[in-house]
């Protein structure tokens, strides 16, 4: 997940990034960038957006930090936007383009963790049926449906569909975070999506595509308890 956060006042600007790395300090695969509203300007006219979240302060010197959201929804749609302000007054004209909070700066020690975790809520909703990831400057992003297995290999994971494999740099760990319940762990190096199993045994798993994947001791009963919750839910 990458945020961006935008403020005239770059001792401000430099606070608030402080105060988001540290409240995002136990998940790594997220990113911080700080940006002068010149840079935010500079994406809108090159069309490209690529914060999932925003925080920005509404007035801007020379900018309008409504009108910079107005821009990146139509780029952007599913950007998460969280305004921050000086001025209480200026609440009531956010209402001008789709935002999920309203943060006095005054506020923003008790408001923004509490801002984050509606984004965070938000965002894991939009993408629980996506996996994006990057690899070799490429950006991907897959039906979470069409994944059989992820395998974990040295520093490399493996994302398996049934007709291609795909390759990224991130831990099995961070990865299991933007799942859906219908993947569980079964292995050190092994979460597997539960809708492909055909047979499930104490010490291994088939797919119906015929891949065979080992449980191991240490995740055993979280795995089966998962599948059996999974099974019955299908059967509703």
């Amino acid at each position: 997940m990458k945020i961006g956060i935008c403020d005239d006042n770059k001792l401000y600007l430099n606070h608030l990034s402080e105060m988001v790395n540290q409240l995002f300090s136990d998940l790594s695969n997220n990113t911080v960038e700080t940006l002068s509203p010149d840079d935010l300007y500079l994406h809108i006219q090159n069309k490209t957006c690529p914060y999932d979240i925003l925080i920005t302060d509404i007035e801007l010197g020379n900018y309008s930090g409504i009108n910079f959201a107005k821009e990146l929804a139509v780029i952007n749609p599913n950007c998460i936007i969280i305004f921050i302000s000086n001025y209480i007054n200026l609440a009531t004209e956010v209402y001008e383009v789709d935002h999920i909070y309203f943060i006095l700066k005054s506020e923003a020690e008790t408001r923004l963790p509490k801002a984050l975790k509606k984004a965070f809520e938000v965002y894991k909703k939009q993408n629980n049926n996506y996996l994006a990831f990057t690899y070799n400057s490429m950006e991907y992003k897959i039906a979470c449906m069409d994944i059989k297995y992820i395998e974990a290999l040295g520093r490399y994971l493996y994302i398996h569909e049934a007709k291609q494999s795909y390759k990224c740099i991130k831990s099995l760990k961070d990865l299991s975070s933007e799942l859906t319940d219908s993947f569980a762990r079964c292995h050190k190096s092994y979460i597997i999506n539960l809708a492909y199993i055909r047979s499930v045994s104490r010490k291994n798993c088939e797919l119906s595509t015929g891949d065979n994947i080992p449980i191991s001791q240490t995740y055993a009963r979280t795995f089966h308890a998962a599948y059996v919750k999974y099974v019955s839910r299908k059967l509703l």
